[in-house]
């Protein structure tokens, strides 16, 4: 049992919803289950079935973001139990821990802001000490400058990191599904032609200036509504489109047990009478079949680690079918690559047992731990996919956890991104898991009081840059261009079809690194 204060910078505790955000994970960020008691007090008696662990909380931070995830984790070594933690102090601690142990690497020179931040955050925690009774004014303003300090520090080294390297292969893309813009039958219906405005690039010239990777849709509802009868039509003119620009494709999702993507046919199959398997087996074979040559990357299956668990399968089987999938597509051509698109990516939702479909375990598979048991189980498959849709998190604990990932030593693709140009509340018709993702577990505000058109380039151009720097990620895909996106406002490029700045951020990133793509 862990004893847990959250003060804010008045010394009073903080509102309930913060309070109640506090978890615990193992030292690779696997969360617990969440038992929690809130005492009369404010504080939290945190059950932990082991220990060491690492503490989360979704706070809001005067001077850095609201509604952000930090970290206390002991400065590396996680917390024993039986501790009393003061969580805001500790957080900041770890951050000037990390943020030193970066300097001390000296990859590059940190900025001044990046260093007199850090001594800001580290002076503040001094005079906590010899001002006890101004203590949490002094925890909270020293972890929203070691945040920015370390902010800083990761943003900074990745530049060096690419100055030092040079230009490498890069897959810079978007969800491309009605490509190329121009209306007519398309993806699940009539799509009107996208607006243009003189002076304005089109649609389609905004997207070859920027990209030279898209993702087609091959949800099997959409693909093979009536069983036994695919239609590849739409697809194969998407297709066609993007071999005519020079574009290189990718399939998502071939498989992916989730109501949304999956036709009716497919909901009396079963795991026990190889059903399943058989259908995995048919439709990935033929579908790779069918573009063989021409597509050469697709998302063998998507979401599979208890989130989307429609068929109530248990952890062993949900990771066997993933090894299906993606034996199914070498089976059918050897030289395809496989990705295996996960979500969730810090596993918040597990530490509160909740899933999109299918049963809750003491402790749900996570990202991590589905790519953990593939390993074990030798499937062979080249890529991680990871979805990262406003993640409520720095940058420094963004790259840390793609760190994280790499040890498995397979290539990390950024398969679906955003976040948004401004607050825009989610669609009537939105579903109740996807209002769990949206409003409740994706929503932050980074840096500011709300968000806008040039605080989503800001966070383009440092997550871009993190990327590209970063030597296991190979590709990162926008979901997508345009408005509405998945998060609300998160395209660059507005409903109406005029350019954002994160839109001229990224085109401008791009050709620093020595990509111009509008040039073929």
């Amino acid at each position: 049992m862990l004893k847990v204060k959250l003060l804010g910078a008045d010394g009073v505790y903080l509102s309930r919803k913060e309070i109640v955000s506090l978890y615990a994970s193992d030292l690779n960020y696997v969360p617990y289950m969440r038992k929690a008691n809130v005492q009369y007090d404010g504080s939290v008696e945190l059950e932990i079935p082991e220990a060491p662990v690492i503490l989360h909380a979704k706070l809001n931070i005067p001077g850095y973001g609201y509604g952000m995830w930090v970290v206390a984790d002991n400065c590396g070594e996680g917390y024993a139990d039986g501790v009393h933690i003061d969580f805001v102090r500790e957080a900041a601690q770890s951050r000037v821990f990390e943020v030193r142990r970066i300097l001390a690497g000296q990859e590059f020179t940190p900025s001044v802001k990046c260093v007199s931040m850090l001594r800001d955050a580290e002076t503040l925690l001094q005079l906590a000490l010899v001002k006890p009774d101004k203590a949490p004014a002094y925890h909270m303003a020293a972890l929203a400058a070691a945040l920015w300090s370390g902010e800083k520090a990761v943003f900074e080294r990745a530049n060096a990191r690419i100055a030092k390297r040079g230009k490498r292969d890069m897959l810079f893309g978007a969800a491309a599904f009605r490509y190329p813009f121009t209306g007519g039958d398309g993806w699940r219906g009539y799509n009107p032609p996208a607006p243009h405005y003189p002076g304005l690039p089109t649609m389609k010239e905004a997207y070859d200036s920027v990209f030279n990777y898209a993702t087609l849709p091959f949800y099997l509802a959409d693909l093979e509504p009536e069983y036994g009868k695919p239609d590849f039509r739409y697809l194969d003119r998407l297709q066609a489109e993007f071999e005519k620009a020079g574009i290189v494709t990718k399939g998502h999702p071939l498989w992916w047990a989730h109501t949304a993507g999956m036709p009716e046919w497919t909901h009396s199959l079963r795991w026990e009478d190889g059903s399943i398997a058989r259908e995995i087996d048919r439709t990935i074979h033929r579908t790779i079949a069918h573009f063989k040559g021409r597509i050469h990357y697709y998302d063998a299956i998507n979401e599979n680690h208890d989130w989307c668990n429609a068929y109530n399968l248990t952890q062993q089987q949900q990771i066997e079918m993933t090894k299906l999938c993606v034996d199914a597509m070498h089976d059918a051509d050897p030289t395809v690559n496989a990705v295996v698109n996960t979500c969730f990516m810090f596993g918040e939702n597990a530490a509160e047992g909740r899933t999109q479909w299918g049963p809750t375990w003491e402790r749900n598979l996570v990202p991590y731990t589905a790519i953990e048991r593939l390993e074990e189980l030798g499937a062979q498959y080249e890529a991680i996919g990871m979805q990262l849709y406003n993640p409520a998190r720095d940058m420094l604990e963004i790259e840390k956890m793609f760190d994280r990932f790499a040890k498995f030593g397979r290539r990390i693709h950024l398969t679906e991104l955003g976040v948004p140009s401004f607050k825009q509340e989610v669609r009537p018709n939105t579903t109740p898991g996807d209002i769990y993702c949206l409003e409740y577990m994706y929503y932050g505000i980074w840096h500011e009081l709300g968000w806008n058109e040039r605080l989503q380039a800001d966070w383009v151009e440092q997550f871009y840059t993190i990327c590209y720097a970063h030597p296991s990620i190979d590709a990162i895909t926008t979901w997508g261009l345009s408005d509405p996106g998945y998060v609300p406002a998160s395209g660059m490029i507005t409903k109406d079809g005029e350019p954002k700045e994160s839109y001229f951020r990224l085109k401008e990133l791009e050709k620093s690194w020595g990509f111009d793509f509008g040039k073929k």
